[in-house]
């Protein structure tokens, strides 16, 4: 199982020390974790500004690092590439709701994070 991280929800972990360990338990099966080179640009970005949010996007690219998380190539903005890759072998991690609800009607299955501390798969 394909799994791939936007932008927020690394931000995310990184905020609420969640492991990203924690989405293989969670599917209860081998994943595969990725990002596209847009989220890495991205997260370059915001850890220039001072403050709590450059921090937490310095600790997620420290993550991508760590746990070998695997660079995809896209050539459109992140949200397309999300619904053109998108199949029954992949789930997006997102907490953006508009993204969500979008792959929700394409029966594509998103893991966000709930009450600050729960992953949860719909």
């Amino acid at each position: 199982m394909k799994v791939i991280l936007d932008t927020n929800f690394l931000i995310d972990l990184a905020r609420f020390k969640i492991d990203p360990e924690e989405i293989p338990v969670l599917l209860q099966e081998p994943i595969k974790l990725f990002v596209f080179s847009s989220t890495i640009q991205e997260l370059k970005k915001i850890e220039k500004n001072k403050g709590k949010l450059g921090s937490l996007a310095k600790l997620a690219l420290k993550l991508i690092k760590l746990k070998q998380i695997q660079v995809l190539e896209e050539k459109e903005s992140p949200d397309k590439a999300f619904l053109s890759i998108a199949d029954k072998n992949t789930i997006i991690a997102t907490n953006d709701s508009k993204l969500r609800k979008k792959l929700k009607k394409l029966g594509i299955k998103t893991i966000y994070l709930r009450a600050k501390k729960y992953l949860e798969v719909v």
